[in-house]
């Protein structure tokens, strides 16, 4: 699967993503639309982290990333967006990710598909 959009680079200090990718996403909401999008975060290094809007279906203007994203192994996690803070703790709670698919909804709902790079033994 190759994921094409929009990319940025994050600060993670204080929890401020949410805040800032938050503003990233009502950005391009008012450009595509809010349920036509998703969200990649990937690149996690130190205190940053990148992190591309997308159309889910076609290519969204500007595009500056195409990222090789793995066919299988993504889990599911599903909640409301205003809780989107404890859904990413009970996420966590199992270690990093490699790469995370936010899709959100304007009935407040949000569904997160995950993926952790994990040697098979």
């Amino acid at each position: 699967m190759i994921f094409k959009g929009v990319s940025k680079t994050f600060l993670l200090i204080n929890e401020d993503q949410y805040n800032t990718i938050g503003a990233f996403w009502d950005e391009m909401a008012l450009l595509y639309g809010l349920e036509n999008l998703q969200g990649l975060g990937y690149g996690w290094n130190g205190n940053t982290m990148e992190y591309a809007i997308g159309l889910k279906n076609g290519e969204i203007a500007g595009a500056n990333v195409n990222i090789t994203l793995p066919d299988s192994d993504w889990m599911t996690a599903k909640g409301k967006t205003e809780n989107l803070k404890e859904l990413y703790d009970k996420i966590y709670k199992d270690g990093a990710l490699t790469y995370e698919i936010e899709t959100f909804y304007e009935n407040g709902d949000c569904v997160v598909k995950y993926y952790r790079n994990c040697e098979k033994r």
